[in-house]
């Protein structure tokens, strides 16, 4: 997957994302590599129910936030990933949230 091209699959189509909430749900998200400067996406928790992430489709960096558009196998979500600072000890870390939901609707090209 990513940039290089699979054999004998047709490209994924291009799609078009409206969106239908926002929210500002906290969340717990799973990386197939904890450990790694940039992990993969896996899937995450919301609700107590298991989101897998079939597909990350954009991914921003902006001074304070990461937002990644991401397929899932229950529809479509804008996630923040934001690093905090404790109030007391002043360490930060990761905090994960859903920041919209979304529609998405394929694209159809003609020849």
């Amino acid at each position: 997957m990513g940039r290089r091209q699979r054999t004998g699959t047709a490209p994924p189509p291009e799609m078009l994302f409206i969106g239908r909430a926002v929210v500002a749900d906290p969340i717990a998200v799973e990386v197939d590599r904890p450990l790694a400067f940039r992990p993969r996406l896996v899937g995450f928790w919301r609700d107590n129910q298991f989101y897998l992430i079939e597909r990350v489709v954009a991914t921003r960096r902006e001074y304070d936030a990461t937002y990644h558009r991401v397929l899932t196998d229950r529809g479509a979500f804008d996630l923040r990933s934001v690093r905090r600072a404790e109030a007391v000890t002043l360490r930060s870390r990761h905090c994960w949230e859903v920041c919209a939901e979304l529609d998405a609707i394929p694209l159809a090209r003609l020849p």
